[in-house]
Formats: structure tokens, C-alpha cells, sequence
């Protein structure tokens, strides 16, 4: 609808008297005539006032439009539109919109569609998902192998951005219910939200880890996760002689093959990449400065407690002694301020992997962190003075978003920087009970295809996600709430075309006023 920025502006119609007035004055001065009597003077002036008419009614009306329409502008009109009602939003995740459980949510959703929300994907941007689309979504999957997305979900993140996005609408998330899609730190989150986790896959199995164990046994380890635990048992099978299909009770589909490169590997029918068979047991050095001994009893004893979850347990040195460059090592754990000699950056090249801490003095910081599923929060008490390094990824961090420990590649190899230390005093690392499980996931052989977080089929608790939801405090349940805040209208400026009219209009009055015929009234005696 039309409406006026700035109605007291509107006092600028008083300008139409103007074009009255000199419409009804602005007369051509009459001829002078000469009359034989005064007497004829009077009757001239009551003619004169008695031809006060309007005429050129055309032009009047010209001018006063011109004025009145100056005047509008001056009020600032403008067009305003109501903004559309907000309407209450579903938001699915995308790894359970590629699920086989979508059709389980069907009833959920159309219900609330007909309440007038809206239904989007819980994912950057949250585009809309059309009712075509979503009738395709619930088509049968013409194939049952893929249980949906492998990759972390992170929907403590996407829970908060929605949050934030709809902060005065219902929202309604339906997630996966995995526990490995929780990554990150727990926000609080509004209680305009509501969450529901959708089971997925009931369970799955994998082989994690293959050894060769003396000349004629093959060791794996297998993997079996379902909605309460994840377990892993170790088996033994003669050695294959050649390529071919390996029998292993209560796993189907598993063969023994070489790649051309000479690298043994042990697949299942639905993994493409397969696990890696090890030859030998790892090596790994932890060497310390006399400032770090601490630190060093810590690590080993974590270590080792890892170490035993590993189908071949490594073997470990706990040493004030440096390794030499020469000898054949997995891993160096360089617990030392010094940094890496010269001579084992060419190792780290070739594919050695390399720690090292934080160096001394570092600066006290109040942050924490956890893997999924902890029972507690790691504390960290200091961490490393903040300077320029080298591009890295993150591998922990803490609630605020910074490493805690951060992995570079360097050719083949690779660099770990923990960006605190395993001492009571930085951090809560040495008394976690999580540190064995942390380095369990560093140490064992790599299996990207087959990490833990695509094979863990544990589900979240309820308790959980509702401890996220903040609920309103008593008092304020009871008070009246106030209402939500409607969306702005928007106005569109129609200043612009209205000074466009009224110079338009002024022109064809100016057109028409030199147009006009030129007459005036003569009296005669």
C-alpha cells in the first residue's frame, strides 16, 4: 500500500493557492479608452470584478498538479509491502536425507508441513526443499550397500547455525542419530528448538587392522559396531598362498589380494581401498629432555596402554637418549624445546612421522576439549605462545576453535604439533582417560577408507541433545511471553518518480501556456 515517510511535509499544499491566485490576476492590462463621463468609470470597475472567472481550466489544473505532486515528494511516499508471516522450519541433515530411514520421517514431516512449515536441508545456506524433491527422497534406494554419507557430520555446529538463523521461529531438526556425527564442543542451544535423532544402520562389520604373523598366519582384527557398542575381536587364518577369497566366521565377502605395487591388502566387497596388510611391528622412540621426564613417563605409559589395542603391539622405546637418524622407527616423539635436526627432516621426507610440544614457557589459557562421547572435558591449563606456522590441519580443538593439535604433511611423512603439553601442569591430558583412545586413532595404521567414524554405528542418548536445549527458567514459563517480533515490511522510494511526474507535467503545462490564445475584454463608452 502507498504510505508517507514524512506526512507533516503534506503543509506544502497550501502552495496551491498560488497557481489560483495568479490564474485569476494574471490578466492582460486593458486598453484606455476615453469616455466623455466619470460616470462611465463606475460601471467599467463592476464589469472589471464581475469578470473575475476561471478560465483556461486545462492550465490551472496543470499547475496545480505540478505543485501538489512537489508537495507528495516532499512527504516522502513510498510503497509498502508486508513482509511474508515467518513460518516454522524442518531441517533434515543431509546424511539422513541419503539414508534408507528417510520413509521413517514421512509422517513427522507432512504433518508439520500442513502447519505451515518449511522444509530445508541442515547444511550451508538451508536451501529449500521443494515437494517434488522430497517425494523423490522418499523413493525405495535401488540399492541397499550404501548406508548413506561416510564424513563427519558435525551437528552441534549446523544445530547452532540454525539456531541463530530462526531465532524467532520453531525449528525442528532431524538428524542422524550417530554418535560420531557429534564433533565439537556442546553449545546451548535455544528452546525454540527441537531435535529428534533418527536411527540409520543397525549395525556394520570391518576388518580395522592385518598382520602377518610369523611366515604362515594372517592376523585381523575385526570390527562390529550397532547402536550400543563398538567391539573389536582379533582372529587368526592360515596365510593365503595366492590372491583370492578369505573365510573368516561371520564376515562374507572378504578376499586377500596384492596390489602392483607389491602392497598386500585384505578387502571387503563394499570397501574399495581395503586395509593394508602389516608386515612388522611399528617402532616408536619417545626421547626426552631432563626439563620433560615427566612428560615422558606420561606419553610411554599412554603409549602402551594404546598399544595394546593394536593387532601387532609396538614396540617402545622411553629414552633420554636421541634415536639416530639411521634406525628404523614409525614414529619419534621429540619431547625437547630443540627443534628437529637436520637430519631427520629428510626422514620425515621418506615417511617418518614426528612429535613434538609445545616449548617453554607457553601462556595460561582456560580452554577445553573432548572427543565424542567423553564423560569429561579435557582442561588446558597453557598452551603455546601464538606464532606464524606453517600451513596445517587440525586434528584436536578446543571449545574456542584453536589446535590443539595440529598435523603438516612433509612429504611422505608427516609433522604432529601438540600445541600444549602432557603435564599436569598444562593440561588435563595426563590423568584422561581418553589419551589411549587419542592415540590409539594416531598410531595405528592408516586406513582412511575404514576410519572409526565411518564404522561407528553408536547412537547418542537423548539425555544428551535435551541437556543442549537451555529450558526456560520456572518465572519466566509462567509469565506471559512476549510476542515474537514481526519481520520488517519493506518500502520502496517513490520520491524519484514523483519528481519524474511532476517535471513531466510542468512541461506540458509550459507547452500549453504558449499555446494559448492571447484575447481581453474592451469596453466602449
Amino acid at each position: 500500500m502507498l504510505t508517507l515517510l514524512t506526512p507533516s511535509a503534506l503543509l506544502a499544499l497550501l502552495g496551491l493557492l498560488v497557481p489560483l491566485a495568479i490564474h485569476l490576476w494574471n490578466r492582460r492590462p486593458g486598453r484606455t479608452v476615453r469616455v466623455g463621463s466619470v460616470r462611465w468609470l463606475a460601471a467599467s470597475a463592476n464589469r472589471r470584478l464581475r469578470s473575475l472567472k476561471l478560465e483556461q481550466l486545462l492550465l490551472l489544473l496543470l499547475r496545480a498538479a505540478v505543485v501538489a505532486i512537489l508537495a507528495v515528494a516532499l512527504a516522502g511516499p513510498a510503497w509498502q509491502r508486508p513482509a511474508p508471516p515467518a513460518r516454522g522450519q524442518v531441517l533434515v541433515s543431509p546424511e539422513l536425507l541419503t539414508s534408507m530411514n528417510i520413509p521413517s520421517v514421512r509422517p513427522l514431516v507432512d504433518s508439520l508441513r500442513r502447519k505451515g512449515y518449511e522444509v530445508s536441508r541442515l547444511e550451508r545456506g538451508f536451501l529449500l526443499i521443494s515437494a517434488e524433491e522430497w517425494t523423490a527422497l522418499l523413493a525405495p534406494p535401488a540399492s541397499t550397500d550404501s548406508l548413506g554419507t561416510t564424513e563427519t557430520a558435525f551437528l552441534w555446529a549446523r544445530a547452532e547455525q540454525a539456531a541463530r538463523r530462526f531465532a524467532e521461529r520453531p525449528v525442528h531438526l532431524l538428524t542422524s542419530a550417530r554418535l560420531a556425527d557429534l564433533q565439537g564442543t556442546r553449545p546451548n542451544l535455544p528452546p525454540n528448538l527441537t531435535w529428534q535423532l533418527i536411527p540409520t544402520a543397525d549395525s556394520g562389520a570391518w576388518v580395522q587392522a592385518a598382520a602377518f604373523s610369523g611366515s604362515d598366519k594372517l592376523r585381523l582384527l575385526i570390527g562390529r559396531s550397532d547402536e550400543e557398542k563398538t567391539t573389536f575381536r582379533a582372529t587368526s587364518v592360515a596365510r593365503p598362498a595366492a590372491d583370492g577369497a578369505l573365510t573368516v566366521p561371520d564376515l562374507s565377502g572378504l578376499r586377500y589380494e596384492t596390489s602392483p605395487t607389491g602392497q598386500v591388502v585384505v578387502r571387503l566387497a563394499a570397501d574399495s581401498a581395503g586395509t593394508p596388510v602389516q608386515r612388522a611391528a611399528p617402532r616408536l622412540w619417545v626421547y626426552y629432555a631432563p626439563d620433560q621426564a615427566e612428560d615422558a613417563r606420561y606419553l610411554g605409559a599412554a603409549l602402551r596402554a594404546a598399544g595394546s589395542g593394536l593387532l601387532v603391539p609396538p614396540v617402545i622405546t622411553v629414552s633420554a637418549v636421541a634415536p639416530t637418524s639411521t634406525d628404523s622407527l614409525a614414529w619419534v616423539f621429540w619431547l625437547s624445546d630443540a627443534p628437529m635436526p637436520a637430519a631427520w627432516k629428510a626422514r620425515v621426507r621418506q615417511g617418518l612421522i614426528w612429535w613434538q610440544q609445545a616449548p617453554a614457557p607457553g601462556v595460561a589459557t582456560t580452554a577445553s576439549f573432548g572427543p565424542p562421547g567423553a564423560e569429561a572435558l579435557i582442561p588446558l591449563l597453557r598452551r603455546a605462545k601464538a606464532t606464524t606456522l606453517p600451513p596445517s590441519a587440525t586434528v584436536w580443538a578446543d571449545g574456542t576453535g584453536q589446535a590443539v593439535l595440529s598435523r603438516r604433511a612433509e612429504g611422505r611423512g608427516q609433522v604432529y604439533k601438540l600445541h600444549t603439553r602432557l603435564n599436569p601442569a598444562w593440561s588435563g591430558l595426563p590423568d584422561s582417560p581418553e589419551l589411549p583412545a587419542l592415540l590409539l586413532d594416531l598410531v595405528q595404521p592408516a586406513t582412511p577408507s575404514l576410519s572409526l567414524a565411518r564404522n561407528d554405528y553408536r547412537i547418542a542418548a537423548p539425555a544428551q541433545i535435551q541437556a543442549a536445549i537451555q529450558p526456560r527458567l520456572a518465572a519466566a514459563q509462567n509469565a506471559p511471553q512476549p510476542a515474537a517480533k514481526p519481520a520488517a515490511d519493506t518500502f520502496t522510494n517513490l520520491r524519484p518518480w514523483a519528481v519524474l511526474l511532476a517535471g513531466l507535467l510542468f512541461a506540458v503545462e509550459r507547452l500549453l501556456a504558449q499555446r494559448r490564445p492571447i484575447s481581453s475584454s474592451v469596453s466602449t463608452a
